[in-house]
């Protein structure tokens, strides 16, 4: 896989959004989610859900829930909130992301 970079990185109502450079597979979701969340430090995975063209990863940070959610078909890359407390904290999580935006995979 030739290096994939991220090209933007969006906050709309609570929802992060994020796009990357290059058409990628499923095969490299792993590598871009480590790309995406290389910055979020005490990051802990809770549990990764496998489909047929979708990832979801689960994951805890700063005692909230969040889920990244891959889709290959649509090349959709996007973080949802799953409380009221993560919903707070999501413009943190945002900074954090946007700040690693120039590195590759």
């Amino acid at each position: 896989m030739s290096p994939i970079a991220i090209q933007s990185i969006n906050l709309v109502n609570n929802q992060i959004t994020v796009l990357f450079e290059q058409h990628w597979f499923q095969e490299d979701i792993t590598k871009l989610r480590q790309l995406l969340l290389s910055n979020v430090s005490s990051l802990c995975i809770k549990d990764i859900v496998i489909g047929a063209d979708l990832e979801n990863v689960r994951f805890q940070w700063l005692d909230t829930e969040f889920i990244i959610n891959f889709d290959y078909y649509s090349q959709s890359c996007w973080i949802d909130t799953q409380d009221p407390l993560s919903i707070a904290i999501t413009h943190s999580l945002f900074k954090l992301l946007v700040q690693n935006n120039e590195n590759y995979v």
